[in-house]
């Protein structure tokens, strides 16, 4: 099996060859000292190029010889959100108006949402969503012509868009006070990101990836049974609607998931991502217990080993991970919980992956 096969059989529950690993991002820092080859701006904010801006040439190659090296399966992408200049905030940072409507402060580190698309009950009813057209699907393409990789790319869905959308705290609010108009909201929401979906599928894509983020690290921001109602049920009819058109479903969800996690799998997701271990998730129960419904991806912690740990327990926890949770050769994907960022050493990056090659 090339890297592609691998991964692909290890989304759909297969057994492989070889041990699937991967990673979701990989920091344009780190990139650097893989590959030698650095660029202006490899010390930015590779979160916020990586959603808005289209891959130069010369970094694309550069990431490509990375990914190959560490014999990575996969790659997500997203549909680059173009954006519009909307000043500097008071801190000296750029402002960008993003394609949503809202207003984003661009720091070196990351972005930051200060003004909600959605301000009021009004807004929630006459909220205009954006065109699929409004999208540059660029740095898809060129991730699918190259052919190497499984690609996948990510639409932000569920109570993490529509809490983006109208804020935290007008999101709780609405979901006890405005139950009908949420839903009415809802379902429009998923109709886009059905049209999004589709859209992407045109495009020669492997799989789509849901971003929902529902749980901060002692358990979902909602009641499991708020989060069915105005998550998990819509969840599940994209899913079915992805699924009909032939392709699989990964789902990143940050944060403790013990208590939402047969929820989630009823919607029929083939793959969860991040299972942080920081977030009291335990791989290898869920492992014995939902093993053959549902393909297990991540868990290798960021807050320390990766940051901080040493390159022996690193290749340690690969050997650990590799013996408990491949044992059937599928049902695996090894990753860290989120992505290889700036933070954590490269001899960190190189001793996880490389140690995952041995297998």
């Amino acid at each position: 099996m090339n890297l592609k096969e691998r991964f692909a059989n290890a989304v759909l529950g297969k057994e492989t060859d070889r041990l699937p690993h991967s990673d979701i991002m990989i920091h344009d820092k780190l990139i650097a000292a893989i590959t030698h080859e650095e660029l202006p701006g490899d010390d930015g904010n590779a979160l916020a190029k990586w959603m808005f801006e289209p891959i130069s040439d010369a970094n694309f190659q550069r990431h490509v010889k990375a990914r190959k090296f560490l014999e990575l399966g996969h790659v997500v992408v997203f549909p680059i959100e173009t954006t519009t200049d909307a000043g500097v905030s008071e801190h000296g940072n750029p402002l960008i108006k993003d394609v949503w409507g809202g207003i984003q402060e661009c720091t070196p580190a990351s972005t930051v949402i200060i003004k909600d698309p959605i301000n009021s009950v009004e807004e929630l009813e006459s909220y205009e969503f954006p065109d699929i057209e409004d999208f540059d699907y660029h740095n898809v393409d060129v991730w699918v012509k190259e052919g190497s990789f499984y690609v996948v790319p990510q639409i932000d869905f569920g109570y993490f868009k529509a809490s983006e959308l109208l804020g935290f705290e007008r999101y709780m609010n609405f979901v006890v006070t405005e139950e009908e108009r949420m839903h009415r909201f809802l379902k429009r929401l998923l109709e886009f990101q059905i049209k999004l979906a589709d859209k992407l599928i045109s495009h020669g894509v492997d799989a789509i990836e849901l971003g929902d983020d529902v749980a901060f690290n002692n358990g979902p921001f909602m009641s499991p049974e708020f989060l069915q109602m105005y998550d998990f049920d819509y969840m599940g009819q994209i899913v079915d609607h992805i699924h009909s058109k032939g392709l699989p479903v990964i789902l990143h969800s940050c944060g403790n998931m013990n208590a939402v996690i047969e929820r989630i799998i009823d919607t029929k997701v083939d793959v969860l991502h991040a299972l942080q271990p920081s977030a009291h998730n335990d791989i290898y129960e869920y492992k014995e217990k939902y093993g053959d419904k549902i393909v297990l991806m991540g868990n290798v912690d960021i807050n320390y080993l990766m940051t901080e740990g040493s390159p022996v327990e690193i290749g340690a926890t690969v050997d650990e991970m590799a013996e408990k949770l491949w044992y059937d050769k599928k049902g695996f994907i090894l990753s860290t919980c989120n992505m290889l960022n700036m933070d954590q050493p490269v001899e960190n990056v190189l001793s996880l992956h490389m140690r995952a090659q041995k297998y």
